[in-house]
Order: C-alpha cells, then structure tokens, then sequence
C-alpha cells in the first residue's frame, strides 16, 4: 500500500475526519481506553480530538462503524519510545492511571510524514492541554 497515495485519496474524497494524519496501530493491554483487538487505523487530530478511522485488514479499507475518537484534553502525560529498531510507541497517560499505547512504524520513506505528524501532534497537545512528557 502505498500510505501517501492513499492518505492523498482520503483528503482528495474528503474522508479524513482530522489533521496530521498517520497511520498507527493499535492493540489491547491494560491501559482501559482501547478494549478492541489489534487493529490499524488512521489517527488524526482536529479540535482537541483524536481520531482513529480503523482500516481493515485484508484490504485497508476504511471501517467507519469501528472508527473511535478521544478527547486529547483527557491525557496529562505522553511517554515516547524510540529504542525499537523498526518501531516506536507512543503512550498517553490520563490522571487515573489509564493510558492509550500508539504503535507506528519509522524508518522508511512511507513512514516519514507518520514520524512527523506525531511530532506535530504532540506540540499541539503540549500547547493546547499543558501535557508533559513521562519523566
């Protein structure tokens, strides 16, 4: 699948609900704000929002009816790992202990606008909610 072509398709048919688009995966763990299985999805920011548009398995295709949105202001914390090869993990922390685990790929040239838009994703939550990094 080519991500930039694709993510093009998205905004083109106007079928990106947010900004900074990326394409993350998600699995289940104990942080109680993802209860699903593990799943891709386009995860996007507009209006203090997180969007997730789930993209099926098989085909990418977009699942709107398993699509899911959180609102950033929810999250105090971020930790973010880059120590993996291949991957890296994106975790934001509420005030009660819960916690939302990001996984995206790096390292590639279509994962370079990825990399990028978690970047620019959380500026804006450290500028819009005062969230701080996981000391």
């Amino acid at each position: 699948m080519d991500r930039r072509a694709y993510l093009m398709d998205m905004r083109k048919n106007g079928l990106l609900k947010g900004l900074k688009p990326c394409f993350v995966s998600l699995k289940l763990n104990g942080g109680k704000i993802y209860n699903e299985g593990s799943a891709d999805f386009i995860m996007s920011l507009k209006n203090g929002v997180l969007h997730f548009q789930k993209l099926s398995f098989l085909f990418r295709n977009l699942k709107p009816k398993d699509d899911f949105d959180v609102h950033a202001g929810r999250f105090i914390e971020y930790r973010l790992d880059t120590s993996k090869n291949f991957l890296n993990t994106l975790d934001f922390y509420d005030k009660d202990g819960n916690y939302l685990e990001i996984i995206y790929a790096k390292g590639r040239e279509d994962t370079l606008s990825t990399e990028d838009n978690i970047v620019r994703i959380i500026k804006e939550l450290e500028e819009s909610f005062n969230l701080k990094e996981a000391k």
